[in-house]
C-alpha cells in the first residue's frame, strides 16, 4: 500500500470519527481527529514528496545510469542491481488485509444507507470512502506486483539503508538489462 494511500485513509478516518454525531462534538474527538488528519496530510505529503524525487533508471552503453531528483546519481554495472522476487507471503499479506478492509468499509457503508434513510448521505459515503480508497490500493498493489519488476539500486555514501527499491514495469526489463531476460 502506498504512503499517500495509508494517509488518505487515516485523513477520512479522522472525517469518520466526527461525522455520527449530532451535537457539538467532544474535546476528545476533535484530539483523534485532528491527529488522524495531520498524521494522514503528513503521510500523503511524503507521498508526494516521494514521486516528485523518483528515482529513474537510464541504459548507458553497457552501463546503467541513476537519476535521482532530476540528476545523474552514478553509474553501475547491470550486475550490481538486484532483481527481488515478490514472494507469496508478501502478496496475501498485502492482498488480504487491503481486500478485507475495502469490502468491509464498503459493505457498512451500503448497509448504512439502505437501513437509515432519513440519515445524511454524506456519513455513509465518508464510511465507504476508505473501503473504496482500500479498494484502489488493492488494484495499485497487485500491478506493481505483477507487472512490475522490483529492482534494488544502491545508493552512495550511506552506510544505513544504502539500498532503495526500484519498480520497473517489465516490458522495459529486456530494454535496460540483458542480465536478467
Amino acid at each position: 500500500m502506498a504512503v499517500g494511500d495509508l494517509g488518505f485513509i487515516l485523513y477520512h478516518s479522522g472525517l469518520l470519527i466526527m461525522a455520527p454525531w449530532k451535537g457539538p462534538p467532544l474535546s476528545m474527538q476533535w484530539e483523534i481527529s485532528a491527529i488522524s488528519g495531520a498524521i494522514g496530510l503528513c503521510l500523503a505529503g511524503f507521498e508526494i514528496w516521494r514521486r516528485r524525487n523518483r528515482t529513474v533508471l537510464v541504459k548507458d552503453g553497457e552501463q546503467i545510469a541513476v537519476y535521482r531528483k532530476g540528476r545523474l546519481d552514478l553509474i553501475i554495472a547491470p550486475s550490481e542491481i538486484i532483481l527481488v522476487k515478490t514472494g507469496l507471503d508478501i502478496i496475501l499479506e498485502v492482498g488480504v488485509g487491503l481486500g478485507a478492509f475495502a469490502v468491509l468499509f464498503t459493505a457498512i457503508g451500503i448497509m448504512e444507507f439502505f437501513r437509515d434513510r432519513q440519515g445524511s448521505i454524506v456519513d455513509c459515503l465518508l464510511i465507504m470512502l476508505p473501503g473504496l480508497t482500500c479498494g484502489a490500493s488493492l488494484v495499485s498493489a497487485a500491478w506493481t506486483i505483477f507487472a512490475c519488476a522490483h529492482l534494488r539500486v544502491v545508493i552512495k555514501d550511506r552506510r544505513f539503508m544504502a539500498q532503495e527499491t526500484v519498480l520497473l514495469p517489465t516490458s522495459r526489463m529486456q530494454e535496460l538489462f540483458s542480465v536478467f531476460t
